[in-house]
């Protein structure tokens, strides 16, 4: 490969130069240049040990570090490119094969420059267009001392007032109990309404709990879910929910759910759809399309103070900001801000969004994450296995260790199960970032969903025998190696458990477990009684691909799965038995899981299957492609789900009523 070392340099710095002065750090007429250093390779825990990166070091500015993790695409596709060129040429000596690996990695090598030239030309043009630029970049410049300043007062951040405990429980927390109970006296009318009797025959206790699960798969899963859900109003039933659990994508949904955005709206489902035809136009990895959104607000400063000052609040609380922490932001940046924030302070605190639902109006949400470790099985040695956190705006925790702190605590440091530091409570920006991190699992992970969603074809073939023959010239070990490593970090938190020599975990995408949010739905003191998942994930063509995370979660929490009603692909009815035996804190409770995958269906458009073409990848999706998105999901529901779901439940009901009238 030729010597690219040239490009190394921030081409966002190029861009501002053509429209700034020469003088680096002062104003004028009205124009900045980025006042920042360029990262170093200083800090190498970014990107593996073999790739050096200058998205991130603690020198470089907020604004630096945001245009340089967006960069970041390109820098790791070429660093890539590099590191196994290296090794092709390292080996060449001995290895007669080498040539194989040199030519893809030259290949990566001119994808990646072709892909630079043309964001450049998009980027100058996109610049110049954002009028109030410098007023942009003054507000960054000033949002260290910002943050800086709010950081310890306790009018922003009224939880630096208090100490807290790690609560050591496997029972579910007062505030959830308490919401329980007004959650279904309010659904009352609405739950008679749906099953057809008068809201006299209903007894409180015999409603069932019913959940939603979203699945994972990027903006197309924050889509598609908030589409299924849609559907579901129209049906009834939106309304007796009880939870809303999600993975990945489906966070982001939940996210603007509970915003003052559209929670505040009449229709606060249809309002966040209609938001997405005009919000999703523009790339998140366009680095002037957040730049394009922060223009839009009237006040600058508090945009990018909220938006981006968790970056600085998690480096104040003795925290590593990494790469994904940006792209957090950048999210946020992207999908919650609007042109009047002043009402939008309490959207960036999970915590706050209680303020919309204990009275019980709406469902609870329930936001989901996962820690990676090895564990030893009697079958195969070292497994990798992995933990879930649920986090929910009262609590967070898991049920696998009964171990929950405040949700306006997490970001603190504990020892002997008590804080010893207040911090504010950890920005929801760097929540999102860390629920969407799927650039954070392990290469295998990438490995296995791009030979199940990638098109049959030569391409795939090819790419496959490509890294069929590469793994056989370094080896096992070396391929075991390269499969563990993780493009980037995830992301750094204080621990909170009962382990005590563990001071630090790193959470990252549950997506790489499980594309459901099934583990906090089976938690034994939650007993739902009725599940609703929509699966929009990569590997929803894959029915093989679910039955074994079935199987999986059956095993870890001793439950037995017994196929109900497989008729129609668009809905299947499975029952959950719980079970003795169990690798963990085993479920309880029986419930019934409507599985409903988002597959294609000829009566909206042949051959259109939005989990194949919509890769989790991208960022952008017109009117035309919502809308379309918005009828399958109809569709489906309505053609093999609704009378379904609605049945179960009937029943569901009927079977708690019984129960207690026996009684």
């Amino acid at each position: 490969m030729g010597d690219k070392g040239s490009k190394k340099h921030s081409w966002f710095s190029n861009i501002i130069s053509q429209i700034s002065p020469d003088k680096e750090g002062t104003k004028e007429t009205g124009s900045y240049i980025i006042n920042g250093k360029t990262g170093t390779n200083k800090d190498k825990d970014e990107i593996g040990t073999n790739t050096t990166t200058t998205a991130e070091t603690t020198e470089s500015s907020v604004l630096d570090r945001a245009i340089h993790a967006v960069e970041n695409v390109a820098s790791v596709a070429e660093n890539a490119a590099e590191n196994v060129a290296s090794v092709a040429e390292n080996a060449a000596e001995n290895i007669a094969n080498a040539d194989i690996v040199a030519e893809a990695a030259d290949a990566v090598g001119n994808i990646t420059e072709i892909v630079e030239n043309a964001a450049m030309e998009v980027a100058t043009s996109t610049v110049k267009s954002i009028s109030n630029l410098s007023d942009i970049i003054n507000a960054f410049s000033k949002l260290e001392s910002t943050v800086k300043d709010k950081f310890k007062d306790e009018l922003v951040h009224p939880e630096i007032k208090e100490d807290v405990e790690i609560r050591r429980s496997y029972d579910l927390c007062k505030e959830e109990t308490d919401f329980l109970k007004v959650r279904k006296e309010y659904i009352k009318e609405s739950f008679a309404k749906y099953v057809g009797v008068d809201v006299k025959e209903i007894n409180v206790d015999d409603i069932p709990v019913i959940a939603f699960a979203g699945s994972g798969g990027g903006f197309r899963a924050m889509i598609a879910n908030t589409a299924y859900i849609r559907a579901t109003q129209d049906s009834g039933l939106y309304d007796c929910g009880i939870y809303f659990a999600g993975v990945s994508g489906c966070c982001l949904s939940l996210a603007q759910q509970y915003s003052s955005l559209h929670a505040t709206k009449d229709n606060p489902i249809q309002d966040l759809l209609d938001d997405f035809k005009t919000r999703l136009t523009d790339h998140i990895a366009n680095p002037f399309g957040f730049l394009k959104e922060i223009s839009k607000t009237s006040q600058l400063e508090t945009a990018v103070e909220l938006a981006f000052g968790g970056l600085v609040e998690k480096e104040h609380a003795n925290l590593k900001a990494r790469v994904i922490d940006t792209f957090g932001s950048l999210l946020t940046a992207k999908l919650l801000l609007e042109k009047d924030l002043e009402p939008q302070r309490q959207d960036f605190k999970l915590s706050q969004q209680k303020r919309f639902f204990k009275d019980g109006k709406k469902m609870m949400p329930i936001y989901t994450a996962v820690e990676s470790h090895k564990v030893e099985t009697e079958k195969v040695g070292l497994k990798k296995h992995y933990d879930w956190y649920e986090f929910t705006p009262f609590e967070i925790g898991s049920d696998e260790y009964g171990a929950w702190i405040p949700t306006w605590a997490f970001g603190r440091e504990f020892k002997s199960g008590k804080s010893v530091n207040r911090v504010p409570e950890q920005n929801i920006s760097q929540l999102l970032g860390m629920f969407g991190s799927a650039p954070c699992a392990p290469f295998k992970e990438y490995l296995e969903t791009f030979k199940q969603v990638a098109t049959d074809g030569w391409v795939k073939e090819k790419l496959i025998k490509l890294y069929s023959d590469f793994s056989d010239l370094v080896g096992d070990d070396m391929k075991d190696k390269i499969e563990e490593t993780s493009i980037f970090l995830p992301a750094d938190n204080h621990y909170h458990g009962f382990m005590v020599s563990k001071l630090r975990f790193e959470l990252l995408d549950s997506g790489v477990s499980n594309d459901l949010p099934l583990y906090p739905l089976v938690h034994s003191s939650r007993k739902v009684d009725v599940i609703i998942a929509f699966d929009s994930s990569g590997t929803v063509n894959n029915h093989e691909d679910f039955v074994n995370k079935q199987k999986e979660l059956a095993s870890r929490k001793g439950i037995k799965i017994e196929e109900r009603d497989l008729e129609s692909k668009y809905c299947e009815i499975y029952n959950y038995l719980p079970n003795v035996e169990s690798d963990g804190p085993s479920a309880a409770h029986p419930c019934t899981l409507c599985y409903i995958p988002y597959l294609p269906n000829d009566k909206v458009k042949k051959d259109f299957a939005p989990c194949v073409e919509y890769f989790m990848t991208k960022f952008t999706y017109n009117e035309e492609e919502i809308d379309l998105m918005i009828k399958l999901a109809k569709q489906n529901w309505l053609e093999a789900a609704e009378e379904k779901v609605k049945n179960i439940i009937i029943e569901a009901w009927k079977k708690k009523r019984d129960a207690r009238v026996k009684n």
